[in-house]
């Protein structure tokens, strides 16, 4: 056994490892901080789902389509998918890392990425990975960036370059969560600003956010991206709402 094996059995035995949603020290799963049982409660989003924004239909069929949102909405992304639906054991866990700093919850993302994605996209493809920016007070006030973070973990599986610096956000808004509907295409218009226009000229890129609701924000985004020269964006976020 190794000297990290020992120390890490015994910091086990020091400080029990519990589930980051409900707390429990019985049945965690290996190599990852979730109860067995709240790891079977995360809805992953598996076909039929929309071809483009990825939205799983709750009605009996058995192909993808285009959702009635994607057919009449503008949308400067070509496709977006997402691990599993914003709701349950995912919510709770993206809300305790994103806004109480339970960045334990690393691994546990690491770990449905690794055991629990779709082959749907194929992350090796892409020239760059872009997390969507914070403004920064926005990111003095949280102190970090979760979508730079989770960014980061698929920069390290799949060896793609993480280009954090290409895109700013200029303009500080409310917080979407506040906002509905138009409000919130109207928050974060021209909010966002190429930085560097040369290294996203001609590029394939996925932008990379935790959580995908109206689709606003990451198609702001790559409205810049597009205007900055890059030929192709697609979206990947850990949870979208259903």
């Amino acid at each position: 056994m190794s000297l990290s094996e020992i120390l890490s059995q015994a910091v086990d035995f020091l400080f029990p490892p519990v589930c980051l949603v409900c707390g429990s020290r019985e049945t965690l799963t290996r190599n990852c901080l979730m109860c067995e049982q709240c790891l079977a409660s995360v809805a992953i989003i598996t076909h039929p789902y929309c071809t483009h924004c990825g939205r799983p239909f709750v009605t009996e069929t058995e192909r993808d389509h285009l959702c009635g949102e994607c057919l009449e909405r503008r949308s400067y992304m070509t496709a977006i998918r997402a691990l599993g639906k914003y709701e349950g054991a995912l919510e709770t866990l993206i809300h305790g890392f994103k806004y109480r700093q339970q960045f334990a919850a690393k691994t546990v993302f690491g770990f449905l990425l690794d055991n629990c994605r779709s082959d749907d996209l194929d992350f090796c493809r892409y020239d760059l990975l872009v997390p969507v920016p914070l403004h920064k007070k926005r990111l003095r006030e949280r102190g970090f960036n979760q979508a730079v973070v989770l960014a980061d973990l698929l920069r390290k599986k799949y060896k793609v370059p993480l280009a954090r610096a290409v895109l700013q956000r200029t303009v500080y808004t409310p917080p979407q969560v506040q906002l509905r509907g138009d409000a919130r295409k109207k928050n974060v218009r021209r909010a966002f600003k190429a930085s560097d226009p040369a290294a996203v000229r001609n590029k394939t890129i996925l932008l990379v956010d935790d959580v995908y609701t109206t689709g606003a924000t990451m198609n702001e985004c790559a409205r810049t991206l597009k205007q900055a020269g890059a030929s192709r964006i697609d979206g990947f976020v850990m949870a979208r709402a259903v």
